[in-house]
């Protein structure tokens, strides 16, 4: 016994000491930090998409990198290397980072996206390679000016000296490569060797380096190679692009001393010859001027050059400016100060007569390259002149010009002043423009002010408006308007004319019925009007154009609704099917047999009481019909009552059925009583038949 009780006891310990330990396990999974799994997962944190494709490229390379991280909308960085070259929020799981590649040594880096709530990775290699640069400071300058090139390499190897090899090449068709080579050293801490030289410089080889000729010059890293590669211009005025009024600066230099030549400013496009001016070099074969754009220069493209008898440059000082304009920008408004779109404007330059033409948008602005002077604004809507002004430019600017056009508020009103929604109006309009007559259309319907408003209008227009509402034009002799005031908003006022109506209100048999109330509600606008029949049934009323829901009531009970159309003076009848109806109820007993004096109450649209008579039937005239509650009770007898509900339309009759009585002459018995009587006779019947049976059978036996 005591064998068993241990090996039991050692049982158990053992389930015990595992629980424990499952316990201490599942214990030890729910607090270990969530960083710790990431460090065998990244939880959905990935690089899906590095560009360039390669994973590769120089310092200032433009890469976007595409990812998901483990928290929705989480923090995000990316770093490369050990720069963090972007940070900042998910959208959703999802990281669409665009950075730059910063200057460092040339090598392979790691690429990390981190999800930075959970502290995950995810890692990628970039290859960081050597990148050339060169730019010219300023990229454009007159002749005989010098130019600072910078010169850079990006990605360097650590301990390297590097050099360039500078080539400038110039303009067409002279070619000339002058080049030079200059140290650039050994790299700084970001791997970046940099220096500058200037050109023209006696260092160039061969000697003779110059910005004397026109054109581009062309800047090569290393030309062989193609490493990089810029740009600059000379040119002999100091700017591309001038407005009326400004100077044009002329620098042109490798004339001969003393040279006279001419200044020829001519049209691009027309070819056509604005100015010419005389010039004459320096004792150093420069010419120097200034030549002032004048008040008639159109905007455009314009050739100038300078031609000398005795210099012939094998790149001729010739080159193109342009007459930009100013940003003018023409907002057009209505009288009421609304802007307006759809205006063609015309601007015409006061002083070459040029025209430019625009339309104002949806904001109703127009945008005009316009140059310095006066210059006139003309506003057309469909081709009529409906405004124009005078503006002086000088700069950038904007206008307003107003138009001559109004605001047509358009309100519909019935008789009594009333205004009416949901008309529905169509205007037609005719008007003179520059191509003759013309006409448009416009529609509305008026809201609940009973107005509406067309926006816009010109006011020198004949209207012809005509104003509906269930498809009948109702103003056919006031639907004309001409000469708008020319103001902010024109009102203009439609009547909607009143009509006779007279009703005829019969019952179910024709017969008129008097002192009926009638309420008539216009079905569009909610115009009410009430009256009360003659004793003849009939009523006359003025009422507004339309369509109307009657309701006829007597007392106050409704006893018919019906559409009355009152589109012109007209007699109309209302036949009240409801109202003078006859009604016969029979009261009869168990054996249908019919039932006097019994009372018989109506419970419908009105309440009404007849006895039943001899023939077990109560006459009912002139009710009016609909559900009711129909009750027979016989006087006397609490439980000797029937009721029912129907609905009467039309004569009829209509049978109640007593069945717990009979009826006996005058009296009522209850029907349970009179049949336990007639068992009772029968079986005292059944039971004298059964003795004068027997006796006669004994008697017979007494006999035999």
């Amino acid at each position: 016994m005591m064998a068993i009780c241990l090996g039991v006891q050692s049982c158990l310990n053992k389930k015990i000491i595992t629980v424990i330990i499952l316990f201490l396990m599942a214990f030890a999974a729910v607090i270990t930090p969530l960083e710790v799994y990431a460090q065998n997962t990244n939880l959905g944190v990935t690089i899906v998409r590095v560009t360039p494709s390669g994973e590769t490229g120089p310092a200032g390379t433009s890469v976007n990198l595409q990812g998901t991280i483990y928290g929705s909308n989480g923090s995000y960085q990316v770093v490369l290397g050990k720069n963090i070259v972007d940070s900042g929020t998910a959208d959703g799981y999802y990281v669409n980072s665009n950075f730059t590649v910063p200057e460092s040594y040339a090598g392979t880096y790691p690429l990390t996206l981190r999800d930075v709530g959970i502290n995950v990775n995810s890692t990628q290699q970039f290859t960081i390679t050597t990148g050339y640069s060169i730019t010219a400071v300023p990229s454009a300058t007159q002749g005989s000016n010098s130019v600072a090139l910078d010169v850079s390499i990006t990605g360097c190897q650590l301990g390297t000296s590097y050099a360039a090899n500078i080539a400038v090449v110039l303009p067409s068709p002279l070619n000339t490569t002058y080049t030079k080579t200059i140290a650039l050293g050994f790299s700084n801490e970001k791997g970046t060797a940099s220096a500058q030289v200037t050109f023209p410089d006696s260092s160039f080889q061969p000697s003779g380096s110059l910005t004397n000729y026109v054109g581009t010059y062309t800047v090569n890293f290393n030309q062989s190679q193609s490493l990089a590669q810029t740009s600059f211009t000379v040119n002999f005025i100091d700017s591309t692009t001038y407005h009326r009024g400004q100077s044009v600066v002329v620098r042109a230099v490798g004339y001969q001393p003393n040279e006279e030549g001419t200044l020829t400013i001519s049209s691009v496009k027309t070819g056509s010859i604005l100015d010419t001016e005389p010039v004459t070099a320096s004792s150093d074969g420069i010419i120097s001027t200034t030549w002032v754009v004048p008040s008639n220069a159109d905007i455009g493209d314009y050739l100038i050059k300078i031609a000398a008898p005795t210099t012939q440059k094998t790149v001729p000082d010739s080159e193109t400016f342009t007459v930009t304009g100013y940003n003018i920008n023409i907002y057009t408004a209505n009288l009421a100060g609304e802007v307006v779109s759809g205006i063609a404007l015309q601007a015409l330059d006061a002083s070459t007569g040029t025209v430019y033409n625009a339309v104002s948008g949806d904001s109703g602005g127009a945008n005009f390259k316009l140059e310095r002077g006066v210059n006139v604004i003309t506003a057309l809507w469909n081709g009529v002149n409906v405004g124009s002004t005078n503006i002086t430019v000088s700069g950038d600017a904007t206008f307003t010009i107003h138009c001559q056009l109004t605001d047509v508020k358009i309100t519909v009103k019935n008789t009594d002043g009333i205004a009416m929604p949901f008309v529905n109006l169509n205007v037609a309009y005719q008007y003179q423009s520059s191509n003759g007559s013309q006409t448009g259309s416009a529609s509305g319907q008026t809201d609940a002010s009973g107005s509406l408003v067309l926006n816009s209008t010109l006011v020198g227009a004949n209207y012809k408006i005509d104003a509906s509402i269930y498809g009948k034009i109702f103003n056919a002799g006031n639907n004309s308007v001409s000469n708008l005031p020319i103001q902010a908003t024109a009102q203009v006022f439609i009547i909607c004319p009143s009509e006779t109506l007279t009703l005829n209100v019969v019952g179910y048999n024709q017969e008129p019925i008097p002192n009926a109330r009638i309420e008539l509600v216009e079905l569009s606008n909610g115009l009410f009007y009430s009256a009360s029949t003659d004793i003849n049934g009939l009523v006359t009323t003025q009422a507004t154009f339309g369509m109307y829901r009657a309701r006829v009531y007597q007392d106050t009970t409704l006893i018919n609704e019906t559409n009355v159309q009152v589109f012109s003076s007209s007699e109309q009848q209302i036949r009240c099917t409801l109202y003078g109806i006859q009604l016969s109820v029979k009261v009869v007993d168990f054996f249908g047999s019919p039932i006097s004096k019994v009372n018989v109450t109506l419970n419908g649209p009105e309440q009404t009481s007849v006895l039943t008579q001899s023939d077990g039937t109560a006459a009912f005239n002139n009710i009016i019909g609909g559900s009711m509650q129909i009750i027979a009770q016989a006087p006397g007898i609490p439980d000797s009552y029937q009721a029912v509900t129907v609905t009467v339309d039309q004569p009829t009759t209509v049978e109640l059925k007593i069945d717990k009585y009979v009826a006996l002459g005058s009296m009522l018995i209850p029907a349970s009583l009179l049949i336990t009587i007639l068992i009772i006779l029968v079986a005292i019947i059944l039971l004298a038949i059964v003795e004068v049976y027997k006796r006669r059978s004994a008697k017979h036996d007494l006999l035999t």
